[in-house]
């Protein structure tokens, strides 16, 4: 392989990689600009992942499955809005309940529907080279050429990015999310419904983070494991502060942990001398690493919305 070859095949990988993270992290963005913390990022991305996989086994194509993930995203976005809004119950309870709910819900219906305790069987999914969006005239072109060949969960990453930025800084919609979660009481004077925003903001968080799960059981893998999302979710949350909030910071920083995925990948290939007599571990753990390091820079200097999991009860 040409270092042309190399470098836009480890692009893609790294893009590949970067969705799931990146859903997961707008889906934060989302939601905590609206002043609601969602850790439960982790358990939406499972509950998405394994929905995802169910819904493309008995319907034979992955669009249903997307449908079916975005349908339980929706649900378990509405049960935290319930707790956390309406009731205006602790967000992190919440959001750990919902994580420790995802283990246990998930690990009974892999047993119940697949008859295994594992995996998932494969099904169709867009990682598949028909389901990619090949551009061609542009493949072996430096850089360029790592969009030549990805998935349209990648592209929708990519364009969903964009989509949110505009919305959050260019309309006045995106100005009212932003006020009620800086002050949602001076916003309720100026008759904006911080109920209905919070509400929306937490739902669209949920199901930004189901396409996250989605990406990675009908994106990158072709099947549901019970390990997904491997602590994904946790990583959104951090790509969310390191970006500082925002959806183009948040992709930053989801690209930076997911090239930490490919270079441990590049390092086990080709390690040699010194380098194999590092524990595979150290490799395992290396975006991990990164993640920790990349917080501690920025850790007492990123500030996040001023009312940002503050319960909110209405006057």
């Amino acid at each position: 392989m040409d270092n042309t070859s190399l470098l836009n095949s480890s692009l893609t990988q790294t893009m590949d990689y970067a969705a799931p993270i990146l859903f997961a992290a707008l889906g934060g963005v989302m939601s905590e600009n609206a002043g609601v913390f969602n850790i439960a990022l982790e358990g939406i991305m499972r509950f998405a992942a394994f929905f995802g996989v169910w819904g493309a086994y008995i319907s034979g194509t992955p669009w249903i499955g997307l449908l079916w993930g975005i349908g339980i995203g929706i649900v378990i976005g509405s049960l935290h809005a319930y707790i956390t809004v309406k009731w205006a119950g602790d967000q992190i309870v919440s959001g750990v309940a919902i994580n420790v709910m995802s283990m246990g819900i998930i690990t009974y219906l892999l047993e119940l529907i697949f008859k295994t305790t594992g995996y998932s069987p494969p099904v169709p999914y867009f990682g598949s080279s028909v389901n990619r969006i090949h551009i061609v005239f542009i493949e072996n072109i430096p850089f360029l050429g790592a969009f030549s060949n990805l998935t349209i969960l990648v592209w929708f990453a990519i364009i969903l990015t964009v989509l949110m930025h505009f919305m959050l800084y260019r309309t006045v919609f995106g100005l009212r999310i932003r006020s009620v979660g800086e002050n949602p009481y001076a916003a309720e004077t100026l008759g904006i419904n911080v109920v209905r925003i919070k509400w929306f903001a937490v739902i669209m968080g949920s199901i930004f983070a189901a396409f996250g799960g989605m990406a990675l059981s009908l994106g990158t893998l072709s099947s549901f494991t019970n390990a997904m999302a491997n602590g994904k979710g946790f990583i959104g949350l951090a790509a969310m502060i390191f970006g500082k909030w925002t959806p183009f910071g948040a992709m930053a920083a989801s690209l930076l942990f997911a090239s930490a995925q490919v270079i441990q990948l590049l390092l086990q290939v080709a390690a040699s001398g010194f380098a194999k007599l590092i524990p595979l571990g150290f490799y395992l753990a290396l975006p991990y690493i990164l993640t920790i390091g990349a917080l501690i820079g920025v850790v007492g200097r990123a500030v996040p919305p001023a009312a940002d999991g503050e319960p909110y009860k209405k006057e």
